[in-house]
């Protein structure tokens, strides 16, 4: 079962036309739902930039979580889990996620109250 903040390879074929790719990086943001990682910045995505310097699955590129929309993967769709994202990337997500206007209020109302639980257990203060 996939944890709040695992990065996984999830295979999306058939879930999702995203150009054509049967393979993404997502992020879980709940126990269902998840953002995708990009390669490049696209101001419509809302998304923000996560530096391949803190995180090794990236293999040496800089790339960018999509905040603009989540997605909902069952976890037999999980290839495998290559990483998870910081405390501080998290907390990126969350603010998008509470201002963002195109996320639906159904997943905000989903997501926000476990996002909210794993940043408390998680604080590093």
């Amino acid at each position: 079962m996939p944890q709040i903040s695992d990065v996984n390879i999830i295979d999306v074929s058939g879930d999702i036309n995203y150009r054509s790719t049967k393979h993404c990086i997502c992020i879980s943001v709940s126990k269902d739902r998840y953002l995708i990682i990009n390669t490049e910045h696209r101001k419509m995505y809302d998304d923000f930039l996560i530096e391949s310097s803190i995180y090794s699955f990236l293999d040496g590129k800089d790339r960018f979580i999509c905040c603009s929309g989540m997605y909902e993967f069952s976890s037999d769709k999980i290839i495998k889990k290559v990483g998870n994202l910081n405390f501080i990337d998290m907390s990126k997500i969350m603010e998008k996620i509470q201002k963002s206007r195109v996320i639906d209020k159904i997943d905000k109302d989903s997501v926000i109250p476990e996002l909210d639980k794993w940043l408390s257990d998680n604080s590093p203060a």
